[in-house]
């Protein structure tokens, strides 16, 4: 049976999702690791520093593999490049659960790092090249959700193997992880590839053919497959005669203003990883050790991945109908007020007033819920939706390296925030969200419920939209029979000047033909 049309496009979202499931599931897995007795005895008992390393090289590993997906993912496909990350990650999975040292357990973790990098680096590119534009932010942010349901997966398991002794309790979580990266190994293949990739490479017909997949009962005739095939051909005709495919392109401005696209991808994941999720999540456990148990403080620590979850689930809603710029800023606003609430309250408990320790707990899952909400989804959509056809893998390669090393930046000094400054942790974390939303004001772009093509509009400069324009225009003539009048409309193939669509209602007040409405980078 071949998959075509809604069934095909909740299959690629369902693969995607299984993608992120085993990213977080890698995220959440090291924190009862790290807990377990037996584990610290085959380790060698490492000190507090070497501990820190074990845990932190994964976001080294993660940080190369992302980096060197960008040329892997244009040449071998983004299908191939995922294969490639799972079987990466899969061997380091099988290496950390034979570990019998520190140092094997180091190089281990490197190795899957760098197949989950890859993974985290394509899976969201694939997607985006693959989703319907008024649905794109919809299934990227399902793929988020299980990104926080592989977290509690991994904090659930731990919890339930607390109660058991020996090796078992720490070697198979660890092993667990393989599972999900066979099971995405082997979706892969009952999957079509990019059709963007495929044009671009010179594969038309099969473009054609995946376009018929996801666009009509297999009909490559169908108007809706051939619109878009069109406007996919015309755009990356553009960037080859342009000769837009290099790193050097990624940080030049040219006619596509790609420099500006990388500020833009890198500083939305920066955004998302030094808004102090990652204090939040590595060290939960140890916030909540200072006020109970170690059993509770793992229970506590699985609620509020249910919490978190429920926020992710809210996204899927929201994120097509409220648009991206709107959640950036409730996002930022939620977590700096409940991270300063959460840094009072580690004051008042520090200082013995045990009745702030109930509004703690709930401030913490309430930023939790409000990053599940906004930012954990945005920070992988929005660098997959803004870079053209020819970068887009290279440039998500780097904004996806740009979030491993925020996580590795803040694994690093978290701890030692906490043990010299205390509650300021999180107000500073707080402070950080306030200033991040002036950037987001002045630069960012919305991108909600348009093409990758009309996106690629926004960014570039006014010679290469009446290009693209013009092209899309006698595309529509040949196939209506007449020009279209107001080059708005070709993509709706009109060719009536009476319901012709204007450009205002087209592009939006803040999407002129000029290029971006925002300073400092047009």
């Amino acid at each position: 049976m071949i998959l075509k049309g809604k069934a095909l496009f909740a299959a690629a979202t369902l693969m995607a999702a299984v993608g992120f499931l085993l990213f977080g599931y890698d995220q959440g897995v090291m924190s009862g690791v790290v807990a377990n007795d037996r584990f610290d005895e085959w380790m060698g008992h490492p000190s507090s520093g070497l501990m820190g390393l074990i845990v932190a090289i994964y976001e080294i590993g993660c940080f190369a593999g992302a980096l060197s997906t960008g040329r892997i993912s244009d040449r071998l496909g983004r299908r191939k490049a995922i294969r490639l990350g799972c079987s990466i990650l899969v061997i380091g999975s099988v290496l950390q659960t034979a570990s019998i040292n520190a140092p094997m357990m180091i190089v281990a973790r490197i190795v899957t790092g760098v197949g989950n990098g890859m993974n985290t680096a394509t899976i969201p590119v694939y997607q985006a090249e693959l989703s319907p534009p008024k649905e794109r932010g919809k299934h990227v942010a399902f793929s988020t959700t299980l990104l926080v349901v592989g977290i509690a997966i991994a904090y659930w398991l731990e919890y339930g193997l607390y109660f058991v002794h020996g090796d078992f309790a720490w070697r198979f979580p660890l092993a667990f992880q393989a599972v999900f990266g066979i099971a995405l190994a082997i979706a892969s293949f009952f999957l079509p590839e990019s059709p963007r990739w495929l044009q671009a490479h010179g594969h038309e017909d099969e473009c054609r053919e995946v376009l018929a997949r996801l666009w009509s009962d297999c009909d490559v005739k169908h108007p809706r497959c051939i619109e878009e095939w069109e406007e996919i051909r015309i755009g990356i005709e553009l960037e080859q005669r342009e000769n837009i495919s290099s790193y050097r392109e990624l940080f030049s401005k040219g006619k596509l203003n790609n420099r500006y696209r990388v500020l833009l991808g890198v500083g939305g994941q920066l955004i998302q990883q030094l808004g102090g999720i990652n204090v939040i999540s590595y060290y939960i456990t140890i916030v909540f050790e200072t006020f109970t148990s170690t059993k509770n403080a793992m229970l506590l620590t699985g609620i509020d991945g249910l919490v978190y979850i429920v926020g992710a689930i809210t996204s899927i809603y929201t994120i097509d109908r409220l648009g991206r710029r709107k959640l950036m800023y409730g996002g930022l606003i939620g977590q700096a007020l409940f991270l300063a609430i959460v840094g009072a309250c580690q004051y008042l408990v520090g200082i013995g007033n045990i009745k702030a320790v109930p509004a703690m707990v709930v401030f913490i899952m309430a930023y939790n819920f409000t990053f599940g909400a906004t930012w954990l989804s945005l920070a992988w959509l929005y660098p997959s939706e803004i870079f053209s056809t020819a970068l887009r893998a290279k440039g998500n390669s780097m904004s996806t390296a740009a979030n491993w090393l925020g996580n590795f930046i803040v694994a690093e000094i978290a701890p030692v925030m906490f043990d010299s400054i205390g509650y300021w942790t999180f107000l500073i974390f707080s402070f950080l969200n306030l200033v991040y939303l002036i950037p987001v004001f002045f630069y960012f772009p919305e991108t909600k419920g348009k093409s990758l093509e009309d996106i690629e509009l926004i960014f570039a400069c006014r010679e290469y939209q009446d290009d693209v324009l013009s092209m899309r225009s006698q595309a529509a003539s040949c196939r209506s029979g007449a020009a279209t009048t107001d080059r708005a409309s070709v993509r709706y193939g009109i060719d009536d000047k009476k319901t012709a669509i204007n450009s205002k209602d087209y592009y939006g007040e803040e999407e002129k033909l000029d290029g971006p409405n925002f300073k400092g980078f047009s």
